[in-house]
């Protein structure tokens, strides 16, 4: 028989072994969801070293040729689709549809990589925005447990395959919600320097004017900022351009879904509609659930809530910008680790909200599902007070979860040979 002792000692001990058993499992089911993204990243590196180095790079081209052409001034092959696209096959040789697709406020952050080489630009911007990423989360008082979860999260790691700014965004949006409340200068400035990608930020301005003025001055006067600098750093030309050609050619993207190199991963509820109720009738659709998911912000002060709207209310969503979602997903998990408690079937909703991201890039045919789990997975978190307190507050130390210069072009910054 145990001494009364020794029976306090006994559960004094036991919460720590329940964290630690806790944290082991947790810690298996992220390593088990990175194996999809681990083979794709295999499947790249073989693309690199037999020749196909322009492949390889993916959306990091277009991330350095835009930085390398703004910051040489050469607004007319930026804005020229025929042009652009013999600038970089010159390079490469071969390769798949490629377009310079954002405002000039997201040029003053490639400019600063446009010196590289695109190698170096892509890598570099890669993990400098997961350093970010970090910094944020952990300004915002999440454990160093959660903080490497989310980055090891499958849209994290497809995020990074495709050399995209999603680890950027979520850190700006993320980490901008999750700082509202206590910061709310801080919390408003991220936010607004993520209006280069704004479809993923139709939720956030009434949000913010109704729950902190004062975040939604610092993000507003973020934007200003942006653009101003913007516009003295490279003129009214390349603002010109941008609403003249990127913007009706992204336009295009979306409505006629072509090239297919563009429209083929997107994940919206509009693009997973369309092929069903046609244009008119997805166009409908996805902005009756625009309208009901800012309406729906007005209502909440949760943070995983405001991050599964915004990805329900962008049109053009693709894989990789899931990593707010998945933020959401590791900001549960943590809430109801902290309470105790899952709803009955939400730890297998959370698993394959997490898991997705890496599976679709092998299994595309089932993007149509992606609004499905996304509604799901809101409705799981209105659950408890999910459109009540403020879910900002730091995690629990231990936390297991998760017209253009015409002067010639410069050589780029390395030699290169197609492949």
């Amino acid at each position: 028989m145990l001494s009364r002792r020794q029976k306090a000692r006994t559960k004094a001990h036991m919460p720590e072994k329940n964290q630690a058993s806790a944290r082991l499992k947790l810690a298996l089911i992220v390593a088990f969801c990175t194996l999809p993204s681990l083979a794709e990243g295999s499947a790249v590196l073989w693309g690199e070293r037999h020749g196909y180095t322009g492949k390889a790079l993916r959306d990091g081209l277009d991330f350095w040729a835009g930085g390398f052409l703004l910051l040489h001034h050469q607004l007319s092959v930026l804005f020229d689709h025929e042009a652009y696209q013999s600038f970089l096959q010159g390079m490469y040789g071969h390769l798949p549809y490629h377009l310079w697709s954002y405002p000039p406020t997201y040029g003053l952050l490639a400019t600063a990589f446009g010196w590289l080489s695109p190698w170096q630009a892509a890598l570099s911007f890669d993990a400098l925005s997961l350093l970010f990423l970090a910094l944020v989360l952990r300004l915002a008082g999440k454990s160093w447990w959660f903080i490497v979860a989310v980055l090891l999260a499958p849209a994290a790691l497809e995020n990074t395959l495709e050399y995209q700014n999603a680890a950027l965004v979520t850190a700006l949006i993320g980490g901008g919600l999750l700082l509202a409340q206590s910061c709310p200068r801080l919390g408003g400035t991220l936010i607004g320097l993520a209006s280069f990608k704004p479809q993923l930020g139709l939720v956030l301005p009434l949000y913010l004017l109704s729950r902190s003025p004062v975040a939604f001055f610092y993000a507003a006067l973020a934007v200003v900022v942006l653009a101003a600098a913007s516009l003295f750093a490279f003129g009214p030309a390349a603002w010109v351009g941008f609403w003249h050609y990127t913007r009706p050619m992204m336009s295009n993207v979306l409505l006629t879904g072509q090239p297919k190199d563009f429209a083929g991963g997107l994940i919206s509820m509009f693009a997973s509609v369309k092929p069903l109720v046609g244009l008119r009738g997805a166009l409908v659709l996805q902005g009756m659930v625009s309208l009901a998911c800012i309406v729906a912000g007005l209502s909440t002060r949760s943070v995983p809530v405001m991050l599964i709207l915004s990805a329900l209310a962008s049109p053009y969503l693709h894989v990789y910008d899931l990593l707010g979602t998945s933020l959401a997903v590791a900001l549960l998990v943590e809430q109801r680790l902290a309470a105790g408690w899952f709803g009955v079937g939400e730890p297998l909703l959370f698993f394959l909200a997490w898991f997705v991201p890496g599976l679709l890039p092998w299994y595309p045919a089932y993007a149509h599902l992606v609004p499905i789990l996304l509604f799901l997975l809101l409705a799981s978190a209105k659950r408890r007070g999910g459109f009540g307190a403020c879910e900002s507050s730091p995690a629990h130390p231990g936390s297991p979860v998760l017209p253009a210069g015409q002067s010639p072009i410069p050589a780029p910054p390395e030699s290169i040979t197609p492949g």
